[in-house]
């Protein structure tokens, strides 16, 4: 049994608006048999003529957060994900992302994983990016599995020097307005690395009286979140499908619906939600079906 890293709360204030994993047959029979449609069309050559769907967005989503101080109320925080610096991803092709992350002034910049492709030299151009943005109490990041075909160490320390504080199996304490907010972040997680020891090390010395964020590049481990107690959680790793065929009865018709439940947006599981951003970058062919970018502003109330 698990040890809770917040205090049971009796009667919470309601949870944001969420998309919540219900009706688990309908919707594993929708993604399974739609899915195999959207490899199909993902691998013809109408979706590989395509050009890439640079249009990027910006979500502006509302979290509530059951134990947020009054004085944190309002607290904005910009995310992107799955940077995916290399032969896809260009310095110069990264930088209207940066700028409008600084047009939206946030308090906090989140970056769960995968900010490099598959190598190292692919550190130096996300680095100078990352250099251009700036927020009052930080930007933050974790790794992601790609970050690890590279070096996620060397990758890492580089991010480190470009002003990214990474959380790699550790937390760290924001002080806004005199109140308290944690951000945990672990390593990407494997098979050789289960999600339990690595969080156990992140939350070390943690007061479980403070609200809490996870920066965790998988969206798979939204249920064991919630078993210790953590309040939001947020991962790329999915990039929102990619090729997206269509959207029916709230799910998402994608291939990558066969390996994950967890695809784009919002989604609670008990007292523990988590948001999965479609990130900006690309894998495999630089396109993009039905599936633009994303930078997430999420409101903390």
């Amino acid at each position: 049994m698990r040890e809770p890293i917040v205090e049971p709360v009796k009667n919470p204030e309601p949870e944001s608006s969420t998309t919540t994993v219900e009706n688990k047959g309908r919707r594993d029979f929708l993604r399974h048999s739609a899915a195999g449609v959207s490899i199909f069309v993902a691998s013809s050559p109408l979706a590989r003529a395509m050009s890439f769907d640079d249009e990027f967005e910006v979500e502006h989503k509302t979290v509530r957060l059951r134990r947020l101080p009054e004085k944190l109320k309002g607290t904005k925080i910009a995310m992107i994900s799955d940077i995916h610096s290399g032969p896809y991803m260009s310095h110069q092709e990264m930088l209207p992302f940066m700028k409008r992350i600084r047009e939206l002034k946030p308090d906090v910049v989140l970056i769960p994983g995968d900010f490099v492709d598959r190598d190292i030299a692919q550190a130096d151009p996300v680095c100078e990016a990352l250099r251009t943005i700036e927020a009052p109490y930080g930007v933050y990041g974790c790794t992601g599995n790609h970050d690890y075909y590279a070096d996620a160490d060397y990758v890492s320390n580089e991010l480190q020097n470009a002003g990214v504080r990474m959380l790699r199996n550790e937390h760290a304490v924001l002080d806004i307005k005199g109140e308290q907010l944690a951000l945990i972040g672990v390593d990407d997680i494997g098979s050789e690395q289960p999600f339990d020891p690595a969080f156990r090390q992140a939350v070390q010395g943690l007061k479980r009286s403070i609200p809490n964020i996870l920066l965790c590049h998988k969206p798979y481990y939204l249920d064991d979140a919630s078993e210790w107690g953590v309040d939001f959680m947020v991962s790329g790793h999915t990039h929102g499908g990619q090729f997206v065929l269509a959207r029916v009865l709230g799910t998402v018709i994608t291939p990558a619906a066969l390996f994950s439940g967890y695809i784009e947006g919002l989604y609670r599981r008990d007292r523990s939600q988590l948001y999965v951003t479609r990130g900006i970058g690309t894998v495999g062919i630089p396109v993009r079906l039905n599936c633009p970018p994303e930078i997430t502003l999420i409101t903390l109330v």
